[in-house]
């Protein structure tokens, strides 16, 4: 399944319709938000399209991976703590909130790191740097820094089932803003080597210099996942991979990608 090559021979020639940092130019995050960037949805999904080719057997295993881990460990973490907390109260609504809580947060220990793996698959093959499946399991090392940003995400969209029966607009418009503009988040922890705020914030003040598109590109890429999956899944193959890449191709256009050692 290691079928990913040291080098690109798939990659799209750059032109002047898509700007982008490539991995030579070693931006910092200063320079990377100060310069300014763009980016064209139709180019980037193209590009993202022509690298599916040679990586999808290694992000579709990850996703499955992911999956199973998020199963089993949601589905241990909620019987424990559902029968604790049956013995220490009988508010069901306590024993609800309190257990989805608690079980996202062990959820996340294990599975973001995963997601991260992924995600670095999808920048390495951006960069046209080599890879392997090994890459899904290589950071449980920043295991806390992920979890902070999985406990952010986990709470947003607490807020938003919470306070979405009461106001719809109160909540959608800024945890929609948020969701799309933390997209770069877990990259940012990994290839960086960032803070989980400075990740945040770092990738909400990129993606908020070009929000608009950048929600057109997550909206387009997740109607494509949407629509491939109704054949009993099989379009995932190649729409989970497609939106992997893609999101590595929007990273290495605003940050570039640091070498890493051949």
């Amino acid at each position: 399944m290691s079928d990913a090559t040291s080098q690109n021979p798939y990659a799209v020639p750059a032109s002047n319709l898509q700007e982008q940092a490539t991995e030579s130019e070693h931006l910092s995050i200063e320079q990377a938000l100060s310069r300014g960037y763009t980016f064209s949805i139709g180019l980037l999904i193209n590009e993202a399209w022509i690298m599916v080719k040679g990586t999808k057997g290694i992000i579709v295993a990850g996703f499955l991976v992911f999956y199973v881990a998020m199963f089993v460990t949601s589905l241990i973490a909620n019987l424990v703590l559902g029968l604790l907390f049956n013995v220490l109260t009988t508010n069901a609504l306590i024993i609800f909130i309190t257990s989805q809580l608690l079980s996202g947060i062990i959820s996340s220990l294990v599975t973001y790191p995963i997601l991260a793996g992924l995600s670095i698959i999808g920048v390495r093959r951006a960069a046209g740097q080599p890879f392997s499946f090994n890459e899904i399991f290589n950071h449980f090392n920043s295991t806390l820094p992920l979890l902070v940003i999985g406990v952010v995400y986990l709470v947003l969209t607490l807020l938003a089932i919470a306070l979405g029966s009461v106001s719809f607009g109160l909540i959608f418009i800024p945890f929609t803003y948020l969701c799309v503009a933390y997209m770069l988040a877990i990259p940012l922890v990994v290839e960086r080597g960032l803070s989980p705020w400075q990740a945040l914030e770092a990738s909400r003040k990129a993606i908020t210099q070009h929000w608009f598109k950048a929600f057109g590109l997550f909206l387009l890429l997740g109607l494509i996942i949407l629509i491939s999956a109704i054949p009993l899944g099989i379009g995932l193959i190649w729409s989970m991979p497609l939106f992997v890449i893609a999101c590595g191709v929007l990273y290495r256009t605003i940050f570039g990608v640091r070498s890493i050692a051949r």
